[in-house]
């Protein structure tokens, strides 16, 4: 082989080896990202949790708290709204991102 064959295959490597630096670096952005996101739902649904239980034994009707008691059958309420909080707010966060998502992409054509 060649000087020249080898030096242009060597540049092939950098720039194949760039792409994947710049890759790894987005996925890594990403996955912070979402850590970060996480993180702020878990600690926003503690006082949204805390407000929907106190008020459910405050102002709920016995039949509202029956139903509800039969749906989370052994766990303790402030952990099911807690979860149903966190779920409700990180799908309201992925479907405004796939609002914007597409919003963008409706732009550009």
């Amino acid at each position: 082989m060649s000087t020249s064959v080898i030096a242009t295959d060597e540049k092939k490597l950098k720039a194949e080896e760039g792409k994947l630096k710049k890759v790894f670096s987005m996925v890594k952005k990403m996955f912070s990202k979402e850590l970060l996101w996480l993180l702020f739902i878990a600690l926003i649904s503690i006082p949204i949790a805390l407000i929907i239980s106190y008020v459910m034994y405050r102002y709920g009707s016995k039949e509202v708290l029956d139903v509800f008691e039969a749906l989370a059958g052994d766990q303790p309420t402030f952990m099911v709204v807690y979860i149903m909080c966190a779920v409700g707010i990180y799908f309201s966060r992925i479907v405004a991102n796939a609002i914007k998502v597409q919003l963008k992409s409706a732009k550009k054509e």
